[in-house]
């Protein structure tokens, strides 16, 4: 048995990925994450996790934390089965326990299923809970998922009217997070808005005013890759910088790169 026989007995999730389009790619809210790009990177991520622990506990001789390793990512797997055939009712109770135990792929999957009302209600307060969750895990789309819902501690109702009223309330009273996420809403043309880089400027500048980190640094990346405005190297560094004295790590990333 090769190596790659040995990895796919033991990780049947990534037979799975092998043998299917991934549904990671069904649902994004951003043009980055999409296709088969998406696919690799969630294959890359399933293979590394599922070799690092099963490595791990046969180094360390523990055939019963090997076993449920295995056990765990052929759960997975047949949860990711459920889902990618719509089967949403029975994916749901599935990935909850995994997600419980700390599984990120399956905390996002319940993220996507809560947001959209896949098999449940739509509730973005628990949406929010389980991409936060994951997102601290370093679930990249999980990440994206709450930077485009803007503000998810303001994600206390249950669909993206609720949230997108009660941001619209708090940015009208000049709250300067509210009306990051308020720009952010139309940034990525979420929530029931259609993309609107003009609208997501003015709210961005505003809270940029107040002090918002975030803010600035969607500024500066607008003014850089010229989105709805004119492409402006200084407006972006100057925007960026003040971001990232205020602690921005993506705005101090982007620095790096363009100077």
């Amino acid at each position: 048995m090769n190596n790659t026989q040995h990895l796919s007995e033991h990780c049947p999730s990534v037979n799975f990925i092998l043998q299917e389009t991934h549904p990671y790619r069904k649902f994004s809210f951003t043009s980055f994450l999409t296709g088969n790009k998406m696919a690799n990177k969630t294959f890359q991520k399933t293979l590394l996790g599922c070799s690092i622990a099963l490595m791990s506990a046969f180094v360390a001789g523990n055939a019963s934390a090997a076993k449920k390793v295995d056990d765990t990512y052929s759960r997975l797997n047949q949860c990711i089965g459920y889902y990618n055939q719509s089967q949403y009712t029975q994916a749901i109770p599935c990935f909850t326990p995994l997600a419980k135990a700390g599984n990120d792929q399956a905390q996002t999957y319940l993220g996507i299923m809560y947001q959209h009302g896949f098999g449940t209600q739509k509730d973005m307060a628990t949406a929010a809970m389980w991409y936060n969750r994951a997102a601290r895990q370093g679930d990249k789309w999980a990440y994206d998922n709450l930077k485009a819902m803007g503000n998810p501690k303001l994600a206390t109702g249950k669909t993206w009217a609720d949230y997108r009223n009660t941001v619209e309330q708090k940015a009208a009273a000049g709250e300067a997070s509210a009306q990051t996420a308020l720009g952010s809403l139309y940034y990525f043309g979420v929530g029931g808005v259609k993309q609107d880089y003009n609208t997501a400027k003015n709210w961005y500048a505003k809270a940029a005013v107040n002090g918002d980190a975030a803010a600035m640094n969607y500024l500066g990346r607008m003014y850089y890759y010229a989105l709805g405005v004119e492409q402006n190297s200084m407006m972006a560094k100057q925007y960026l910088n003040a971001a990232a004295k205020a602690g921005n790590v993506q705005a101090k990333n982007l620095l790096k790169k363009i100077k």
